[in-house]
């Protein structure tokens, strides 16, 4: 999951030449909304620091919901 966190991550941060150079034609439906979930993530990260919604876990990152999930004492089984 981190792994595919920080590659997703990596995509958002270098976006243009990301989609000059890679071909997104073969990529599964799932990646794309991880994608989208990642520049959503991205915008809302301003938003974040002025009002922070600690029950959106759609856009959370792993090490968020680790938390979370610590938090409240419950088992954290490594996946997402």
């Amino acid at each position: 999951a981190f792994l595919k966190e920080a590659v997703i991550d990596f995509l958002t941060e270098n976006s243009e030449e990301a989609t000059e150079k890679i071909s997104f034609s073969d990529v599964p439906g799932h990646v794309m909304k991880d994608l989208l979930v990642a520049v959503s993530r991205r915008e809302k990260g301003k938003q974040k620091e002025r009002n922070q919604d600690e029950n959106n876990f759609t856009t959370m990152r792993v090490s968020e919901l680790r938390m979370q999930l610590t938090k409240e004492r419950l088992d954290v089984d490594g996946s997402r």
